[in-house]
């Protein structure tokens, strides 16, 4: 018996590559401008994202918790019949969560997961959470320090140092996205993970100008991916679930290279509005590989409140008061500190749109209050910002936060 688990990983990872190499499953061959990858690299980061998700599985406990459960009525009624016509009024496609100190008060779903397979969302869907992503990296950035593996003084050149300027920046200033780097990554074909850093290396530059002031670019947390993978010497994959997934016990929480394959993927949707499922979408294989530590996971609202509360209250840190650090808590001037936005004083938040998903959390300083809108129906394109819930999930928050008592 002892040995079942370990049969059935193999028996796992036979049928994954067997779906990845044939039929509609190649990746490659459904999409054709990224046909020249090559089968041992795509099978061998497979093989690599399967194990860490096996060996996560199994230390985990499946122990189904309030975040799993539908809640629209019994807490607080009036709440959830004003939020259910708001996002009704926004044609919201997905999950809709709401937590008043530390306890679930609204969670529903809407919408399909996938029309044409007549699957609804549920309370447990993964929608890709785009940058969202970016405050669970720059929780294990702030992991490896108080490990002892970096400091967050310690400048680029010292990981990169054939990027121009790089001795001018740290990886604080990367983290807040001060740091004046831009560029991005080639998604022409599939990279592995080494090969995406080495990407984001070759194409990143230092504009001297910009160094001390806010401009959002993704490329600061690809190369903070990279660092990690130097100072640690694993996969961030691996130790993504060695200090995100199974610690929480995230059950409902995949990297979409692999979950795009499943029966099961969450599909996406295009439209002029939400809820029109136009025409159905699932992420290319290839742009995923290049956003590793940066847009590439996958979680239900429930598994992304808990993550996000876990990182503000440092409870994946050795020394809690780590989260403080990492994120300016008592600076009155802070706009995007480790992979988050200041909303005030009153707490924070993420936000992140592409492959017609879109992604807000709003949580409070202390990580016992928040909301969560996960989408699988927005279109940047032809939906902002008409439709899009990131203001309202901001004004939600804001009422519950305030409020003394929900009914």
């Amino acid at each position: 018996m002892a040995n079942r688990p370990r049969k059935q990983f193999f028996i796992l990872v036979g049928l994954i590559i067997l779906v990845f190499l044939g039929g509609t499953g190649i990746w490659f061959w459904i999409h054709p401008a990224t046909h020249s990858v090559t089968r041992q690299t795509a099978v061998r980061t497979w093989h690599g994202i399967a194990h860490d998700a096996h060996v996560s599985a199994q230390q985990r406990h499946s122990t189904k918790t309030q975040f799993d459960r539908e809640t629209t009525s019994q807490t607080a009624p009036k709440l959830a019949t004003k939020v259910t016509q708001q996002l009704k009024a926004k044609h919201f496609v997905g999950t809709a969560l709401v937590v008043k100190n530390n306890r679930v008060v609204y969670q529903r779903a809407f919408g399909w997961a996938n029309r044409e397979q007549h699957r609804k969302n549920t309370t447990t869907t993964p929608y890709l959470i785009n940058s969202t992503q970016k405050a669970l990296t720059g929780q294990l950035i702030m992991r490896a320090v108080q490990d002892d593996q970096l400091s967050l003084n310690d400048h680029l050149s010292q990981y990169y140092p054939k990027i121009k300027h790089s001795r001018t920046i740290t990886i604080r200033q990367m983290l807040n996205m001060t740091a004046g780097i831009y560029g991005t990554v080639p998604q022409s074909r599939y990279l592995s993970e080494r090969a995406v850093y080495h990407q984001a290396a070759t194409h990143a530059k230092i504009d001297t100008t910009k160094i001390g002031q806010f401009d959002y670019q993704p490329i600061d947390y690809t190369l903070l991916a990279g660092i990690l993978h130097q100072v640690t010497h694993q996969s961030y994959y691996q130790r993504f679930y060695q200090q995100i997934v199974t610690p929480l016990n995230l059950n409902h929480t995949k990297f979409a290279e692999v979950f795009r394959h499943s029966r099961t993927m969450t599909v996406s949707y295009t439209g002029s509005r939400p809820g029109l499922y136009q025409t159905p979408h699932i992420p290319a294989a290839a742009p995923l590989a290049t956003r590793v530590g940066t847009g590439n996971v996958m979680m239900s609202a429930g598994d992304l409140f808990r993550a996000e509360r876990a990182v503000i209250q440092g409870k994946l840190l050795l020394n809690s008061s780590g989260a403080q650090t990492l994120h300016q808590a008592k600076s009155t001037t802070a706009h995007y500190t480790g992979g988050l936005y200041h909303l005030g004083q009153s707490g924070y938040y993420g936000h992140g749109l592409r492959d017609n998903y879109e992604a807000t959390f709003v949580l409070s300083r202390n990580g016992k209050t928040g909301v969560v809108f996960l989408s699988n129906s927005f279109t940047k394109a032809t939906m902002w910002p008409t439709w899009s819930t990131e203001k309202t999930a901001i004004s939600l928050f804001k009422q519950v936060d305030q409020a003394q008592h929900l009914n």
